[in-house]
């Protein structure tokens, strides 16, 4: 197999690299073209394309790793480019290994089943994907979720409050209440929060082009809360953003809420589904950066899957 050439991700890279993850239909945020275009810089991202697989590599903090190969290839095809990789020494890890971050249960077993006893795993829980029941999530029935429904309601009752979708027209209200949201939130002093600034400027500023959709609420006409999501695959919502002024109280509630609602009426009517039929099933919020305040805000939704992923490290023969 010939070098393999990398280069940066360009919005250029969107329609071939969705077309290739969505042959796998994984419900991963790692496999979605969008979640790879906003933190690319954070990353140091750069994509290359082997025959019909989409190769991504990650070399933050100056340590090389990838995305594992995911396309319309056979198995062996992508057994062969994992062994050709192994035998050019600028692909591997300054430990000479070839490292892959973000690893799938259903990976691990293909690496057992060809390279077996030759990999080490490690199971990376900062960047596990939490994934939701929709309907439970948009509607927050039972007794479980009446904390939170209560904070929904409660806005709703006590703020002149209104929804609208995020369109060009009110794009910059919500670059403006990011910068807010930055400036109250310490982005300086944090390095997650600050490429999370960053990220969401790259999402709006690409709004129409990343081929996504938001929703704001306002109160008393100021934008308080807004989210940006898309539909992923093929039963999974992935919300890629989702910021509120916390002095609004019950403002992210609502927000979520709100949104989940115009998505299921909004992706009925554009993909003409059947009003018997869900527009989507599960909702993937993305990880928590192992950020413990996020994490208990997340697993407060109560998730269906809190999905594994592993750091893997393949040595040659």
């Amino acid at each position: 197999m010939d070098n393999i050439t990398f280069k940066d991700i360009e919005l250029s890279d969107s329609k071939w690299i969705r077309e290739l993850f969505a042959s796998k239909d994984y419900n991963s945020e790692d496999y979605n073209f969008t979640y790879q275009y906003l933190w690319r810089n954070t990353f140091k991202s750069k994509v290359a394309r082997v025959g019909d697989l989409v190769l991504i590599q990650y070399n933050m903090e100056g340590r090389r790793s990838y995305l594992f190969p995911a396309g319309r290839a056979e198995d062996s095809q992508t057994a062969d480019l994992l062994s050709s990789m192994l035998c050019q020494s600028s692909l591997l890890s300054d430990e000479g290994k070839l490292a892959f971050y973000g690893v799938l249960p259903s990976q691990l077993d293909f690496l057992e089943r060809h390279f077996g006893g030759r990999f080490t795993a490690e199971q990376v829980r900062m960047g596990a994907d939490y994934i939701y029941d929709a309907e439970s999530l948009r509607t927050l029935k039972g007794k479980k979720y009446q904390a939170k429904r209560n904070f929904a309601n409660g806005f709703r009752r006590n703020y002149n409050w209104k929804f609208e979708p995020i369109t060009e027209e009110n794009l910059e209200e919500c670059l403006q209440m990011n910068d807010e949201w930055c400036r109250r939130n310490g982005c300086g002093e944090n390095f997650w929060k600050a490429n999370e600034f960053c990220a969401v400027r790259i999402a709006l500023n690409n709004f129409k082009a990343l081929g996504l959709d938001g929703g704001l609420l306002r109160v008393e006409g100021r934008v308080v809360a807004f989210t940006l999501g898309e539909k992923m695959n093929s039963d999974t919502l992935l919300v890629h953003i989702e910021k509120a002024l916390t002095e609004y109280r019950g403002a992210y509630q609502a927000m979520s809420q709100e949104f989940l609602g115009y998505m299921e009426k909004t992706l009925r009517e554009r993909e003409n589904i059947p009003e018997d039929t869900p527009a989507f099933t599960l909702v993937n919020r993305e990880d928590d950066s192992g950020d413990e305040n996020l994490r208990k805000a997340k697993l407060e939704y109560h998730p269906i899957e809190i999905k594994e992923k592993y750091l893997i490290s393949i040595t040659k023969k």
